[in-house]
């Protein structure tokens, strides 16, 4: 039987609404009303799992919401993760270049946490995976960092960067989902939405890899 819950995106990034619009679902939006900071601080897990939890928290707090009702949330986190440290949003400008400096011609991971929701009989029913991308970030200048911050590109993404600018390609390569590094690793939200009986309106690209991205695929070398 298949579930007739519309889908509620919360997230106020218009870089997962894109990559969800490519599912060919018709979805509504909103944002969850949870406070990240301070919820990241309760964490003391492993590094690596921070991004799920904290997606399975923004469930939690969208669930509350009246427009949450009688709908399938959608909530995602992206942490980027050098030397095991999180490296957040950039405060300012000259935070986004010393976090671009600490990346420079380094491997890092890219963990993107992602959760599907719903709330049964008053209680929340989640369901979350996660996704890593190791990524590997060119010997770029001082000159294009000082450029690409002037975009005003980096003030608003993990690790100051979007590997998506059109003009700055900062990354040389990576091993694994690109849609990941975007934001919002697709293949693993239809896993996820296939619990609930959603599938996707299209099937995306034909042929061997990622159905949504020729850009998804491993690389030949290992991430140090």
């Amino acid at each position: 039987m298949t579930t007739t819950l519309p889908l509620l995106l919360a997230s106020a990034s218009p870089r997962r609404r894109q990559l969800l619009s490519l599912l060919g679902l018709p979805y509504t939006m909103g944002v969850s009303p949870i406070d990240e900071e301070a919820v990241q601080e309760r964490y003391n897990g492993p590094i690596t799992g921070l991004a799920q939890w904290l997606a399975e928290h923004k469930a939690l707090g969208t669930l509350t919401l009246a427009e949450a009702d009688n709908h399938l949330v959608i909530t995602a986190d992206t942490t980027v993760l050098l030397y095991g440290e999180a490296l957040g949003k950039p405060r300012d400008k000259a935070h986004a270049r010393e976090l671009l400096l600490a990346l420079r011609g380094c491997w890092h991971h890219v963990v993107t946490g992602v959760a599907v929701s719903r709330s049964s009989d008053g209680k929340p029913e989640i369901y979350s995976a996660s996704c890593a991308t190791p990524v590997l970030m060119r010997p770029y200048s001082e000159e294009e960092i000082a450029a690409y911050i002037a975009t005003g590109d980096p003030l608003d993404k993990a690790g100051a960067y979007g590997i998506q600018h059109p003009e700055f390609q900062l990354t040389e390569r990576i091993n694994g989902c690109y849609l990941n590094v975007v934001g919002l690793p697709l293949c693993t939200l239809v896993n996820l939405l296939a619990r609930f009986e959603i599938r996707p309106a299209g099937e995306g690209r034909e042929g061997a890899g990622c159905r949504w991205s020729t850009r998804c695929k491993v690389q030949q070398g290992e991430a140090e």
